[in-house]
């Protein structure tokens, strides 16, 4: 995990426990002490933009947390990327050179960094991979997505193992495109489900999962952080900076968690006047109001990649037990839901978590602990 809390499980945890939020007078959730040469040769690490930056010191850290080299073929071993939008930076970077300067002089060593698959390029090159490589860029559902691609390919018997990154950004460019959206918090706060939420605030970070059978990790004797037991999608046309209706969010919950209810949720909220609002509604019609719900976008900020590491923090989370906060509610628009306002001990088994998008696309993941 590459997050707001630095690099590294442990500092994720830690901000966890801690439930620390963001956005107290800061816009932004961006990664503190995030130095790339400590993890990638400084020359390496110059010709990269900072996602890929990103994308590949979580991979570094989830391949040696897994401890899987050597256990299967690299050529059947695959890498998918989620992003939302890649290197924003490098692409204004470079077609600004290109107004200034002509195509003859503009820098090379930019023109890779503006293309979305370039840090699944980078992953599979630096540990190599060889099996399928893929990057998915489906807004707020492209870490979702990843995943599920990365489960069917497990179950189809097209790889023996898939590296599973979602990663993303902050930028300049970015903040300020967002910005002229008028979808930011005027207040600079995230606060999910309050009553006098306002907007988002921005973050980046990376997270790396290694996906295996489950038959398969056993036998290699590695611990197991939890288990992809089912998907739900749904969609719902909707105006591009819109959600789909409470009814079709509820349609994904319901398509996940067949079998029972989970016993915490990683809800989608952004602190957004409209998404909080239908999503509660759509949680309160498919869980009830006795399942803990948390918001980790309170803590990391929101970034479009981010359902990978949700899921990577809701399999922590089973694994330590505890529940951590969202940060920043004090007064819930909608009543009836069993928000966590402080960090609790708690251990639970299974968990659900959620991503809807802005164009009314909806993913959510049941996983077991």
């Amino acid at each position: 995990m590459v997050s707001t809390y630095g690099v590294g499980k442990e500092a994720f945890l830690s901000g966890l426990r801690e439930g620390k939020g963001i956005g107290n007078g800061n816009h932004n959730g961006t990664i503190k002490d995030f130095i790339p040469k400590k993890f990638i040769p400084a020359m390496k690490a110059r010709r990269m933009s900072r996602f890929s930056q990103l994308a590949l010191i979580s991979a570094l850290e989830g391949w040696k947390d897994s401890s899987i080299q050597g256990h299967y073929d690299p050529m059947n071993i695959g890498v998918i990327v989620g992003t939302g939008l890649g290197s924003v930076s490098s692409t204004d970077s470079y077609y600004v050179g290109l107004l200034e300067r002509g195509p003859e002089e503009t820098n090379p060593m930019l023109f890779p960094e503006t293309v979305q698959n370039i840090a699944a390029a980078h992953i599979s090159i630096e540990l190599g991979l060889g099996g399928p490589n893929t990057t998915f860029s489906e807004a707020a559902i492209a870490g979702e997505s990843a995943l599920f691609y990365a489960c069917e390919l497990l179950r189809n018997k097209m790889v023996q193992a898939v590296l599973v990154t979602g990663a993303d950004e902050l930028s300049e460019p970015l903040f300020a495109g967002m910005k002229s959206l008028r979808i930011l918090s005027k207040t600079q706060k995230i606060r999910p489900f309050d009553l006098m939420r306002d907007g988002m605030v921005l973050g980046e970070g990376a997270c790396t999962l290694m996906l295996e059978k489950t038959d398969d990790a056993m036998k290699r004797g590695r611990h197991i952080y939890g288990e992809i037991v089912s998907f739900g999608f749904s969609s719902e046309p909707s105006d591009r900076l819109h959600y789909s209706s409470s009814e079709a969010m509820v349609k994904a919950i319901n398509q996940t968690i067949i079998g029972g209810k989970p016993e915490m949720v990683i809800a989608s909220a952004n602190s957004t006047v409209e998404l909080d609002y239908k999503e509660a509604i759509a949680l309160k019609a498919a869980v009830g109001d006795n399942v803990p719900v948390t918001a980790l976008t309170s803590m990391t900020g929101f970034f479009m990649s981010s359902g990978v590491i949700k899921v990577g923090a809701a399999m922590l989370c089973m694994h330590e037990g505890i529940i951590p906060p969202i940060c920043g509610l004090e007064r819930p628009e909608v009543e009836g839901l069993c928000y966590m306002f402080e960090t609790k001990e708690m251990k639970v088994s299974s968990a659900l978590v959620n991503d809807f998008s802005h164009g009314g696309s909806n993913a959510c993941v049941l996983l077991r602990g």
